[in-house]
C-alpha cells in the first residue's frame, strides 16, 4: 500500500494552524509589557494634560531614576510618577520610559487612571494624588514557568533572602530603597535577588510594601525557580541566575521553558496532522 504526502495547499493549511496555535502559546507566556486600567474615560482637557505630562516623565527620565509631577487644575489635574530599576544606566531607562509613555496610551487609551510595567521600569498615572502614599492594591506576581523539583529547600533560602533584603531595603538610608542580594543556593546555581521601593515613601511603608510582595510571591510561586512582584509603589525579584546588571557578568539567562515547550508542541502536531492525512490518502487508494 503507498501512501502519498499531503498537497502543497493542505501543508500550507496544517502550517498555519500550528501557526495559530504557536501564537496562543506565545500569548500565554507573554512579556511586558503588563498593565493596570481604570476603564473610566476622561475628557479631552485630561488627555491634553496627560500629553504634557508624560513628555516631563520622558525629559526627566535621562537624569533621574524616579520622578513624580502633576499638573492641570481642579478636575482636569494629573499626577504622574515613573520608576526604573536602579543598576539601569540613565540612557536605558529614558528609552524604557519613552516606550511605556507610548504604550501606556495604546493600552489604556482615554483612561483617569494606569499603570504599566515594562522590563526595567514602570509609569503610572491618575487624576488622584497617589505622590508618597503607599499603594499595592492591584499587584501582580508572575512566575518563572519552570518549577524545581524539590522546591522546599529553595523556599526557606528565598524567604531568609528576601526578609533580610526587606529590612535592608526598608531601615538602611545608605540603600536608597534599593538592593540586590546574590545567595549560595547549590554549586552551580546561586539565588539572585532584587528589592526597590519608590523612594516618596516611608521606611515604614517601604516595608509594608515589600511584606505585601513576598505574601503575594508565597501564593503563586511557591514551587517555581523565580519569581516577581510588580507594585505601584515597590518591586521584587528573584532567579538562579544572574538576570539584572552586575549581578554576574559571565552568566546568561537560561531559555524560556514556555517557548520551547510550544515549538515542541506545534512540531509535534505537525508531524500528527501530516501522518492522519497520509493515512487517509492511502486508504483510498
Amino acid at each position: 500500500m503507498a501512501y502519498r504526502l499531503p498537497s502543497s495547499e493542505k501543508t500550507i493549511q496544517l502550517l498555519w494552524l500550528c501557526f495559530f496555535i504557536s501564537n496562543l502559546l506565545d500569548l500565554a507566556h507573554a512579556d511586558p509589557p503588563y498593565k493596570a486600567c481604570s476603564n473610566i474615560s476622561a475628557n479631552s482637557q485630561f488627555q491634553k494634560n496627560l500629553e504634557i505630562i508624560l513628555s516631563y516623565l520622558r525629559s526627566n527620565a535621562s537624569v533621574s531614576k524616579l520622578y513624580s509631577t502633576s499638573t492641570g487644575n481642579d478636575h482636569d489635574r494629573i499626577y504622574a510618577q515613573y520608576m526604573c530599576l536602579n543598576y539601569e544606566t540613565n540612557d536605558n531607562c529614558r528609552t524604557c520610559i519613552a516606550t511605556a509613555s507610548e504604550v501606556i496610551l495604546q493600552l489604556c487609551p482615554e483612561d483617569k487612571e494606569a499603570v504599566v510595567w515594562e522590563e526595567i521600569c514602570q509609569l503610572r498615572y491618575s487624576n488622584q494624588s497617589f505622590l508618597a502614599h503607599l499603594d499595592v492594591s492591584g499587584n501582580k506576581a508572575l512566575d518563572n514557568k519552570e518549577d524545581l523539583e524539590n522546591p522546599a529547600q529553595f523556599r526557606l533560602v528565598v524567604n531568609e533572602t528576601l526578609n533580610d533584603l526587606a529590612n535592608q531595603v526598608a531601615f538602611n538610608p545608605s540603600t536608597n530603597m534599593y538592593a540586590t542580594r546574590k545567595v549560595a543556593f547549590t554549586n552551580t546555581d546561586p539565588l539572585y535577588a532584587l528589592m526597590q521601593c519608590s523612594t516618596d515613601l516611608s521606611p515604614d511603608e517601604c516595608n509594608t510594601c515589600l511584606r505585601v510582595a513576598m505574601a503575594n510571591i508565597s501564593s503563586c510561586c511557591s514551587a517555581s525557580r523565580g519569581g516577581r512582584v510588580l507594585s505601584r509603589s515597590c518591586y521584587l525579584r528573584y532567579e538562579l541566575y544572574a538576570w539584572y546588571e552586575g549581578a554576574n557578568e559571565t552568566s546568561k539567562s537560561p531559555p524560556v521553558p514556555g517557548k520551547i515547550a510550544a515549538a515542541l508542541l506545534v512540531v509535534g502536531i505537525l508531524g500528527y496532522l501530516i501522518y492522519c492525512h497520509a493515512m487517509r490518502n492511502g486508504s483510498k487508494t
